[in-house]
C-alpha cells in the first residue's frame, strides 16, 4: 500500500476508535474509584471511669476518700466496721499501676485490726460496660497485717456480694492485682456498683500491721 494511503487509513482508524477508547478509559477509572476500600473505623478504646492515686490525702484518720478522678461525684472509699482499725495515708506510694502520669506520692493504709472491717469502694459505672478493676497493693510485713485479701463486687449498693476469684496474698512490695469483669453484666451501667476488699487470716486480728493500696483504677467501655 502506498505510504500516503496507509497514512490516510491509520488516521481514519484512530478517529473511528477514539470514542471507544475514551469510553473504556472512563469505565476503567470509575471501576477503580468504586473499588477503593473504605478505611476501617477507629478502634473503640477503654476509658478511665474512677481512679484514686491518693496523693492529696490529708494527715490523720480518714473516714471517706473521694476519687481523685471520676466521671461521677459519688465515687469514694470507706472502711466501715468495728474495733480499733482505721485508715490513713502512707508515704511513699508507688507509680505501679499509675494512671494519668500520677507520681508516686502517697498511698492508702487500712490498719489492723482489719478482720472486723471492710474496704468499700463505691464506683458507679453509669453508661459503661466491660469493666476491669486494678490496683497496687502490699502488706506491711510477713508477720503483721492480714494474711490474705478477698475481692468482691455488689450490683445493689452492698446488699449482697459476689466474690471474684480466690483469696490472694499481697507481696511485701507493691504489685498489681487485676480483676477482669468484662463478662460480668451485673456491673455494667450501674449507679449502685460497689467493690469490697475483706482482710482474712489470723494476722488480720492483730493489733499492728496494715495493707497499703495505691492507684485504684476502674476502666470500661462506653455503651
Amino acid at each position: 500500500m502506498p505510504a500516503n494511503l496507509r497514512n490516510q487509513y491509520e488516521t481514519s482508524m484512530k478517529r473511528f476508535l477514539l470514542p471507544f477508547m475514551i469510553g473504556a478509559l472512563a469505565l476503567s477509572t470509575t471501576a477503580c474509584v468504586d473499588d477503593i476500600a473504605a478505611p476501617p473505623p477507629p478502634p473503640v478504646l477503654s476509658e478511665l471511669i474512677n481512679y484514686w492515686h491518693f496523693n492529696a490525702l490529708p494527715a490523720g484518720t480518714l473516714t471517706s476518700v473521694p476519687a481523685d478522678f471520676s466521671k461521677y461525684t459519688t465515687a469514694a472509699i470507706t472502711y466501715p466496721g468495728t474495733g480499733l482499725g482505721y485508715m490513713d495515708n502512707v508515704d511513699p506510694g508507688t507509680t505501679t499501676n499509675a494512671q494519668q502520669n500520677a507520681p508516686a506520692g502517697l498511698g492508702l493504709r487500712p490498719r489492723n485490726p482489719s478482720n472486723t472491717r471492710e474496704l468499700i469502694i463505691a464506683a458507679p459505672s453509669t453508661g459503661y460496660e466491660k469493666l476491669t478493676v486494678s490496683f497496687a497493693v502490699m502488706k506491711s510485713s510477713a508477720t503483721s497485717g492480714a494474711d490474705q485479701e478477698e475481692f468482691y463486687y455488689s450490683a445493689n449498693g452492698g446488699t449482697t456480694w459476689t466474690i471474684v476469684g480466690a483469696a490472694y496474698t499481697p507481696d511485701l512490695d507493691y504489685t498489681v492485682k487485676t480483676f477482669d469483669l468484662t463478662a460480668v453484666t451485673a456491673v455494667n451501667d450501674n449507679a449502685n456498683l460497689r467493690f469490697r476488699v475483706l482482710f482474712t487470716g489470723p494476722l488480720a486480728a492483730g493489733a499492728s500491721g496494715n495493707h497499703r493500696f495505691d492507684n485504684i483504677a476502674v476502666i470500661g467501655f462506653k455503651k
